[in-house]
């Protein structure tokens, strides 16, 4: 990007993020120095969910030892977002009663006191309605900072998101200590918008564009800063290539999303140019979890949800958190219908020094009529999009698969300020498809056959890390470092069966067919198509001086990518590659004040190069990675209750095309992504959360075929794109929320020539939700909520081809907790 754009983008950022962001709201305060100062000095480990406030609070005394002074009509019908991480019982108890409007008092080292908004006494007296809480100590070891297990950020103040995530190598930072652009999803955000793929979740997000709407097709694929990401590159617990093609959330307690490439963070991956996403399992807490879920979805989908976790052992060391969920029947749209079961079982052990976690988890899908894409005849305009109930889509269409998952996650604290770790983790997923792909061959929607079979899809994978991670000084100088080998094999199994189906179909008035005839199909396990090694090594270290108002991070990873691909008549190797190279990253962060810090970096990604296609001269031809490169400065605020990012990006990728003169794929091509992105979050005013943002996107074609298409805008790429979602605490009935959304999408370029185009479109979103508690205590939760309120009709397109939108789908459900 050149200089005088970066000097634009940075007189931008401060300006909004400085002069146009609202004054921070705090929810709580805090008296008593003396006794702060003792609470400052020790750091406990706290895993509270959101639930009533009573309930946290006791699980805070539980977890704190502290002993609770608790005005229970001041607390009566408030919900808290509770709280996880190592940190001071000081810090935990703020993050515990953000938004809430309750004071917090130290009367001692030991003993403090919860009461309403100011001005309150100091503590309860005669006749108040306080209740004394007794301290339980629970959980005596403590996690080191440097550790990942068991030192989750905890939630920002709203609960919707959290104040970090997981940064590759560099382990879980706070928000405000990364140098990179990014948002961890909390449970609490999943449930409430009841959510139930990963695609419910990253299509709310306003950097993020979804390829498929309603979850019920192939995968989770999604557009960050103009490029696509597919499931392979998604993470599980920081292990990469195991998340099964389709993420179902049951037994998901966060989503992290990583904006921008990430190869000196993770290592080689298989497309993660974009960006990447983490899943972060569920896990036992200190209190008892029981909990049984109802489900509805329109048309005639039926199911329901369960979740145990409980704690054993002296000091609750060993944990165990049981998920599974079932739900089946007709979806909103006309002829599909979706059963999904998933199972998910969390592990883990906690000692002084010593940490390990293990999930498995199944899942099995079987969607009738599935939505797989169509395309677009050269030439001709894209027409309007059908209604979205009625599916032109035929109804012996099917998707059915399962995916086996798991993973193991071993840390140990060898000295104080270093800990090693090693992870280990496998998928296998078998996937079977009837498809008829649809063209469009004019503007009154009359469709043709593109093609159509059997395509069967099966992948093995196995995905290793180790390494080290430490705090230390030199002088003046903090570091913390970390060096980390990586290893991820994945072989597909894949095989086409083509079946020979003309049609002569509409998109407004579909021609259904019969079932085909599939006594030709393979019936067989697919062949192995593809065996591909991404291994790498990497080191960083990140520096910060003058009381952390500066921090440089640098590093480097050798990342090797060895490739090979084979014949499925034959079971022979047909071509591959290996590719080896270093990626150097470097990064900084400028805090002036607490609440400010700009930053920058520099960072690369590697993704496996192109294979010739069929008709080439070149056909066959394995070409090396590619390496890509990002500049991206940025600057961000915490002002407690409201945060927000806002970064400036450049990406330059390579590219292929062929070239006509000598019919041959050569890869001299060049894209060019350029970017501001802003994202908001937190609880600005009391009850009222709020999430969403921006993204302005130029994205251009710099070098193609004979110079033709130069600066035309590239493909699947949107210049627009925004959301927000407000979720309030209404405060004239306790436990009473409700949530709104807004979605927009700009117009979407379908080729290279900037001929044809995805019009823009707007989704709305509505939800409401009552929690209220039992006689005994217990919570029971109702939630309703509405996709695409307003049941508009649009393409969804984040490529060449296209699918129909979710048309208007109520949810609902009946949470208990027992």
């Amino acid at each position: 990007m050149p200089a005088t754009k970066f000097g634009h983008h940075t007189s931008l950022l401060t300006a909004l993020l400085v002069a146009g962001l609202p004054a921070a709201v705090l929810a709580q305060t805090a008296s008593g120095d003396a006794p702060l100062e003792a609470q400052a000095a020790q750091r406990t480990s706290f895993d509270i969910l959101a639930q009533p406030m009573s309930q946290a609070l006791t699980a805070f005394g539980r977890q704190s030892g502290l002993q609770i002074a608790v005005d229970s009509s001041a607390v009566a019908g408030k919900s808290s977002p509770g709280v996880s991480g190592q940190m001071a019982p000081d810090q935990a108890l703020r993050q515990l009663l953000a938004g809430s409007g309750l004071t917090y008092q130290f009367n001692s080292a030991t003993a403090v006191t919860v009461t309403g908004p100011p001005p309150s006494a100091p503590g309860p007296g005669p006749g108040s309605s306080a209740v004394q809480l007794d301290p339980v100590r629970v959980q005596a070891a403590t996690v080191p900072p440097q550790a990942e297990i068991g030192n989750l950020p905890p939630p920002y103040a709203g609960g919707q998101v959290a104040r970090g995530g997981k940064v590759g190598l560099l382990g879980n930072r706070d928000f405000m200590d990364t140098p990179f652009s990014q948002t961890t999803y909390t449970n609490d955000y999943i449930r409430n918008q009841q959510a139930r793929s990963l695609t419910d979740v990253l299509s709310t997000d306003p950097t993020l564009r979804t390829g498929y709407p309603n979850g019920n097709v192939f995968d989770d694929r999604v557009v960050i800063r103009g490029i696509q990401v597919f499931n392979p590159n998604y993470g599980f617990g920081g292990l990469y290539g195991i998340v099964p093609n389709q993420v179902d959330l049951t037994g998901v307690e966060r989503i992290e999303v990583f904006r921008g490439p990430t190869a000196f963070l993770n290592g080689a991956l298989p497309q993660a140019v974009g960006g990447t996403i983490n899943l972060v399992p569920k896990r036992a807490t200190d209190d008892p979890i029981t909990r049984a879920t109802a489900l509805y979805s329109s048309d005639a989908q039926f199911g329901g949800a369960v979740d145990v976790g409980r704690r054993f052992g002296p000091d609750n060391a060993i944990g165990a958190r049981a998920n599974a969920s079932y739900i089946s029947g007709q979806t909103s749209v006309w002829n599909q219908t979706s059963e999904k079961l998933a199972m998910t079982l969390g592990l883990d052990y906690r000692s002084e020094r010593t940490r390990l976690d293990a999930d498995i988890g199944y899942l099995k899908r079987n969607i009738g009529a599935f939505q797989g894409g169509m395309f677009l005849a050269a030439g001709v305009p894209l027409p309007p999009a059908p209604d979205a109930r009625r599916s032109s889509y035929q109804p012996w269409e099917r998707l059915q698969g399962n995916d086996l998952y798991g993973a193991l996650r071993f840390e140990h604290d060898i000295l104080e300020g270093l800990t090693g770790f090693i992870k280990a983790g496998a998928r296998r997923s078998n996937y079977t498809s009837m498809f008829l792909n649809q063209n469009i061959n004019n503007y009154n929607g009359n469709t043709s056959t593109l093609s159509a079979g059997q395509f069967q899809s099966s992948v093995e994978s196995l995905s290793l890390e180790a390494g080290l991670r430490g705090t230390f000084n030199t002088g003046p100088l903090k570091h913390e470092a970390a060096l980390i080998g990586d290893y991820l094999k994945t072989q597909n199994f894949t095989f086409n069966s083509a079946l020979a189906i003309p049609t002569a179909s509409n998109i407004y008035f579909p021609t259904y067919l019969f079932a085909p005839n599939t006594a030709t199909v393979r019936t067989a396990p697919p062949p192995l198509s593809s065996d591909t090694v991404y291994s790498s090594v990497g080191v960083a270290d990140a520096v910060s001086f003058y009381g952390d108002m500066f921090q440089i991070i640098g590093g480097a990873r050798w990342q090797r990518i060895q490739s090979a691909n084979y014949s499925a008549v034959t079971g022979l190797p047909t071509n591959g590659n290996d590719t080896a190279i270093i990626s150097p990253s470097v990064a900084l962060v400028v805090r002036p004040v607490k609440q400010l810090m700009f930053y920058g970096n520099y960072i690369q990604a590697l993704q496996q190069g192109p294979i010739a296609g069929a008709g080439l001269r070149n056909a066959g031809e394995q070409f090396p990675a590619f390496v890509t490169n990002q500049f991206e400065i940025g600057a961000k605020v915490d002002f407690g209750t409201f945060g927000a990012t806002l970064s400036a990006f450049q990406i330059t990728l390579p590219s292929s095309y062929t070239d006509l003169a000598t019919n041959t794929l050569v890869t001299n091509g060049q894209q060019r992504n350029q970017g501001l992105e802003f994202v908001m979050f937190g609880e600005p005013v009391n009850g009222l959360k709020l999430n969403g943002g921006f993204t302005v996107l130029d994205a251009k074609l710099t070098n193609t075929q004979g110079g033709r298409n130069n600066g035309n805008q590239a493909v699947g790429t949107t210049p627009f794109q925004a959301s927000l979602t407000a979720d309030w605490d209404t405060p004239f009935l306790p436990g009473f929320g409700v949530l709104g959304r807004v979605i927009y999408n700009g117009q979407v370029n379908l080729n290279a020539a900037n001929t044809q185009w995805a019009p823009p479109w707007t989704r709305f979103d509505a939800g409401l939700r009552y929690t209220f508690e039992r006689a005994d205590g217990k919570p029971i939760s109702l939630r309703a909520n509405v996709i695409n309120l307003f049941d508009a009709n649009y393409w969804v397109a984040t490529s060449s081809f296209f699918v129909q939108n979710q048309p208007r789908t109520f949810m609902l459900s009946l949470t208990a907790d027992f």
